[in-house]
């Protein structure tokens, strides 16, 4: 970028040990001379976070507060997010899968271009979704928890259907729109084909969603060439 003649002015840290992370990016900015560029942190932060965070000793410039900002805590507030899962240069090239790196599992993202099959019994009640990437699906029922990787669900005997139905193709509707009314009624009606036991408010059971295992040891392998290309175990 300086050669260039462009400055980076700061970096932003959204997840993990935020303090840690933070301390670790300012000593290898100073060790490479870059001193001049500040170091960011967001996430779900409030006052009594950043103050936790300065009684660290963390080396924040600054920060982002959100969610809790526009929402008078702890009233609920939905968090929304984009997350870029896969790039290419132009639409005759095929797309190249890119996650996003985190310390914690759950919080790495899916890479490559997704869709999700879901798993339903002979009632036609919902017993769980796999996302997939059709570059690596292996159409194997089975797969990885999107959020723990040591748990793990097999599907084998349920009959899948394609969840995802493309609206939007080459910035042109894909197919008619349709009505509130028909949207209300179509989510009713997946809602009351869901198990009891999903939809109770008091502990309901999580509803399983895995990752394909395809796409899975894709994830892995994205996962590891990252650490390794930025000399972190």
């Amino acid at each position: 970028m300086e050669a260039a003649g462009e400055r980076l002015a700061a970096v932003r840290i959204d997840s993990g040990d935020l303090a840690a992370l933070s301390s670790y990016v300012r000593r290898r900015f100073d060790e490479e001379g870059l001193d001049y560029v500040k170091v960011s942190a967001s996430n779900d932060l409030d006052e009594y976070t950043i103050q936790s965070l300065f009684a660290q000793g963390a080396a924040l410039d600054s920060f982002g507060v959100g969610t809790k900002l526009a929402t008078c805590d702890p009233q609920p507030s939905l968090g929304g997010v984009y997350k870029l899962s896969a790039t290419r240069a132009s639409s005759d090239e095929p797309w190249t899968p890119v996650m996003k790196l985190s310390e914690q599992f759950f919080k790495r993202t899916v890479p490559g271009v997704q869709n999700i099959r879901r798993y339903v019994n002979e009632s036609g009640c919902p017993v769980g979704d796999l996302v997939y990437d059709s570059a690596y699906d292996r159409g194997e029922p089975r797969g990885a928890d999107v959020l723990d990787a040591q748990t793990t669900y097999d599907f084998t005997g349920y009959e899948a259907r394609e969840l995802l139905v493309p609206l939007v193709r080459d910035g042109a509707a894909a197919g008619d729109p349709t009505s509130i009314e028909e949207s209300k009624q179509r989510c009713h009606d997946a809602l009351m084909h869901l198990d009891a036991a999903h939809r109770r408010f008091l502990n309901p059971q999580t509803y399983p969603v895995g990752v394909e295992g395809g796409l899975h040891e894709l994830r892995l392998r994205l996962a590891s060439s990252e650490r390794a290309a930025s000399g972190r175990r």
